[in-house]
């Protein structure tokens, strides 16, 4: 007998996505024939393709990810010579179901939620591309044999969560005929069977009436403290926070009363908002009950506040009177709000310490330490461009400030770099201002030992720069 497989439906999903890499910057010299000296004509690297998902209507969609857990968007393409572009990487596409919301699993921050099919959303951007040498032409450079590398792309850990989008969605114990109802008034074909939990994953269907139409959603049913994870609960109580209009159907044979306390207690625990939602009471297996006792259990519900309607899914009883009813009460569709978050760029200040062996220097800063990598850390042109960078940023005064002397190691990022203080050397250098200084202290120092006159031998050059005098020597060197 051969055997069927059956996959589980797939509500949550855990993803990587990583954003291509950008293209490097090219490295390049115009050589023609009657030019001889071109100059340098590298364009600039690709940028790296992004991946984003895309809503789609299709509910099952999900599960045909499974078993894929990465997806890499290309790389862009390097940059060629005569200022030439890198070709960029193309995005990857991501379909997955209407409605799902996306979360980034590391800093739980919202990545993206699709409420409309069609709806994209960035999940990892790709990286710029690297500067052509051409771009570091300068008056003084003229030749630059140096490019800036690609960025990389942005690396993220996703959780997918589907919360189905239905017009109108059914609440019940399990076995309170949801499945049946659903399958009465709309398209839909769900597995129906006399055993609790039949029900194991959203079922959605469409009500006609007078050119008229909505989708229900039958969700798995809930049980005492669902919104504590137990039973089937939060998979219910995550697709039904969506819906327009709440339909609690009830066993009329099976203390309706205290099913409904129990159900919006659960809704309230897990969300208060639901609470506040229209909702429609539907007395459901109504060929189990005689009409008194069903007049005896409606009148239990008078002071609830919610309209109700009774029905028999079995026989049909009353079902063209509960379509009438849930087009009645359904509010009106809201604008779609897609919420999509806005990338949050954290840039880590520069940072100076002492290194773990206590022999040399590291210097953090998010900043810093991308500009570092995007240069080839061999090549003494690049270096000296960093450097310049580096002096420019502040990072020198930093080094200084906090103790680094010449010929010290700095570690930035994946480099090693040897630290030279060149404000130190330049003020080992005595100034004109200084022997100028020099020469009034000594002069002033004269004219306090002679009572205000001066000797015919006034100081020599040497003395006015703050030298000593040499002393007098013999040929063999004696004094």
């Amino acid at each position: 007998m051969e055997r069927v497989g059956v996959v589980a439906f797939r509500d949550v999903l855990d993803i990587e996505v990583h954003g291509g890499k950008g293209g490097d910057g090219g490295l390049s010299f115009m050589r023609l024939k009657y030019i001889p000296k071109g100059g340098p004509d590298g364009g600039h690297g690709g940028k790296g393709g992004s991946v984003l998902l895309r809503a789609v209507d299709d509910i099952t969609s999900l599960d045909r990810l499974v078993g894929r857990t990465h997806f890499k968007a290309p790389v862009g393409q390097q940059g060629e010579g005569r200022n030439k572009a890198g070709l960029g990487g193309g995005d990857l596409y991501i379909d997955v179901p209407v409605g799902t919301l996306a979360t980034d699993r590391d800093t739980g921050e919202l990545v993206a939620d699709l409420v409309e099919v069609g709806q994209t959303a960035v999940a990892a951007g790709g990286g710029i591309g690297g500067r052509g040498n051409s771009t570091f032409a300068t008056s003084t450079r003229r030749a630059p044999r140096f490019a800036e590398k690609g960025a990389p792309g942005v690396s993220r850990r996703l959780r997918l969560e589907l919360r189905t989008i239905a017009d109108v969605g059914l609440v019940g114990y399990p076995n309170a005929g949801k499945s049946s109802l659903l399958a009465a008034l709309s398209n839909s074909k769900p597995a129906i069977a006399s055993y609790p939990f039949t029900t194991l994953s959203p079922n959605l269907g469409v009500v006609d009436l007078d050119m008229r139409r909505l989708t229900m959603a039958d969700i798995p049913g809930i049980i005492e403290d669902a919104h504590k994870g137990k039973g089937l609960g939060l998979e219910f109580l995550r697709h039904i926070s969506r819906t327009r209009l709440l339909v609690f159907v009830l066993d009329v044979s099976d203390t309706p009363a205290k099913t409904l306390a129990a159900l919006r207690f659960e809704l309230g625990e897990y969300d208060p908002e639901l609470l506040e939602r229209p909702a429609l009471l539907v007395f459901n297996k109504t060929d189990l009950v005689t009409p008194d006792e069903l007049a005896l259990a409606e009148t239990e519900f008078d002071d609830v506040g919610m309209p109700f309607a009774a029905v028999s899914a079995l026989d049909g009883t009353g079902l063209d009177d509960l379509k009438e009813r849930l087009f009645e009460l359904l509010p009106p569709r809201p604008r779609p709000v897609a919420e999509t978050a806005t990338p949050r760029v954290l840039l880590e200040p520069v940072v100076v310490k002492r290194d773990m062996s206590g022999a040399g220097w590291l210097v953090t800063g998010s900043e810093l330490e991308a500009v570092v990598a995007r240069f080839d850390p061999a090549n003494p042109e690049a270096v000296a461009y960093l450097q310049h960078t580096f002096k420019a940023q502040g990072v020198n005064q930093l080094l200084k400030r906090a103790g680094a002397r010449s010929g010290d190691e700095v570690q930035i990022g994946g480099a090693i770099f040897d630290y030279f203080d060149d404000t130190a050397a330049e003020a080992a250098v005595p100034s004109q201002a200084d022997a100028d200084r020099a020469g009034k202290r000594y002069l002033e120092g004269l004219e306090g030992e002679s009572g205000g006159e001066l000797d015919e031998g006034g100081p020599t050059d040497g003395e006015l720069a703050g030298e000593e005098p040499e002393a007098d020597e013999d040929l063999d060197g004696t004094e």
